[in-house]
């Protein structure tokens, strides 16, 4: 066993330096066990964090090392694993592909988005995938979730506002990324692009399609008809948003039907559609009846 340890200063200097032997030995010291093989069997289902997050199940560690057992694992995953990209490290890339992306739009014209972009592609050749051939869930977890929300509304609206900016091929490019990422939003955000680069009636017919695409989720028909609602497409969001919320009825989940009644209050109201506001307060009604039974004392207030 070796008696090699960290000292107190990685929390300024990081891990780099130490070497493995030293982060073994602290772990062990504040009650981790672990080696190269465990490790490895583990890195085949976890990720960094969530290793981590097993490993301070158990940490006896204070002070500077409370918070030691993620910043082992980010730094062991680097080492016995580096074929594996860690959600951590493809955070970083999609970072500074944002922070690149962004800087255009304030007309910086020196920003090397093609580089960003190629470390991108090369980078997501390495995003592990499911039986879908969409990303791990887990893996997704971790790295969007170090995103912040300011972060998370720049990657919301990037795309849409780079072909508003005229940058077309770098929106198109961060969209089909988006919908790489975000299976529901797949078709969603290639029309937002679409229409901010001037049609926006084929956008709206693309939207549409999506909210009764065959084998699309409700979550990725929901997301159709919001995109409809940024569009101002209004009649064609209040009949989409109707058809499907009927149909989420009808499939009994109700929560997603409550969720379109609000955007059907927001579409009615820009229509003044008051025939439609009237059923619409006898849909919720309905809904909500329907709710209360299935679930007890959780009543849903949408609307």
């Amino acid at each position: 066993m070796t008696t090699e340890r960290v000292d107190k200063k990685w929390v300024k200097q990081g891990l780099a330096s130490f070497s493995t032997e030293a982060l073994l030995g602290t772990l062990s010291h504040y009650g981790v066990q672990t080696d190269e093989a465990s490790f490895k069997k583990l890195a085949e289902t976890q990720y960094p964090f969530a290793i981590g997050a097993e490993w301070d199940r158990k940490w006896k560690g204070t002070g500077p090392f409370a918070v030691f057992p993620t910043a082992a694992a980010l730094s062991l995953w680097e080492r016995w694993v580096p074929e594996k990209i860690s959600p951590q490290n493809f955070a970083q890339v999609l970072a500074v592909l944002m922070v690149a992306l962004s800087a255009k739009l304030t007309g910086d014209t020196e920003v090397p988005t093609e580089e960003a972009f190629a470390k991108m592609s090369e980078a997501r050749t390495k995003v592990p995938l499911n039986e879908k051939k969409e990303p791990v869930e887990a893996f997704l977890a971790e790295a969007l979730g170090s995103f912040d929300e300011k972060s998370v509304e720049i990657f919301d609206q990037l795309a849409e506002a780079l072909a508003g900016a005229g940058h077309v091929q770098d929106a198109e490019a961060f969209a089909d990324l988006e919908e790489f990422l975000l299976p529901p939003r797949k078709g969603v955000s290639s029309a937002m692009v679409r229409a901010a680069k001037g049609e926006r009636d084929a956008a709206v017919q693309d939207l549409v399609k999506l909210t009764t695409e065959e084998g699309r989720s409700n979550i990725g028909r929901l997301l159709a008809v919001d995109g409809l609602v940024h569009l101002q497409a209004n009649s064609e969001a209040a009949e989409s948003g109707r058809a499907l919320m009927l149909q989420a009825e009808q499939e009994n989940d109700l929560h997603l039907a409550l969720d379109l009644t609000a955007r059907l209050k927001h579409v009615y109201q820009q229509l003044n559609n008051r025939t439609g506001l009237q059923q619409l307060e006898q849909d919720v009604k309905r809904l909500e009846a329907a709710h209360d039974v299935a679930h007890p004392g959780h009543r849903a207030h949408r609307h």
